[in-house]
């Protein structure tokens, strides 16, 4: 947890998430398994997300980091880009 590059990986792993959202929405899966992370990754990404906002956004204010940067970045990485910023892992 504390190399930056599992942050990196992890911060890949949330942008791969929000293609299969966008792929989702723009071809549909037709039931079964795929609909259901489908939906399940949905739901984490756009309830989750804006939820950290609450933690984000005062750690970038500590940081010297502004908040329409801490917004975007918090939107499409989640915790994988303000808890190593916490952490001291990386900097912004």
């Amino acid at each position: 947890m504390k190399n930056p590059k599992f942050w990196n990986l992890m911060k890949a792993g949330s942008v791969l998430g929000w293609f299969f959202i966008f792929f989702g929405t723009f071809f549909p899966f037709e039931g079964g398994a795929m609909n259901i992370i489908w939906w399940c990754i949905l739901l984490g990404w756009g309830v989750g997300h804006p939820l950290e906002l609450m933690s984000s956004l005062p750690i970038a204010k500590d940081k010297g980091i502004s908040l329409q940067t801490a917004f975007v970045k918090t939107m499409i990485f989640g915790f994988t880009w303000w808890l190593p910023l916490k952490m001291g892992v990386t900097q912004d």
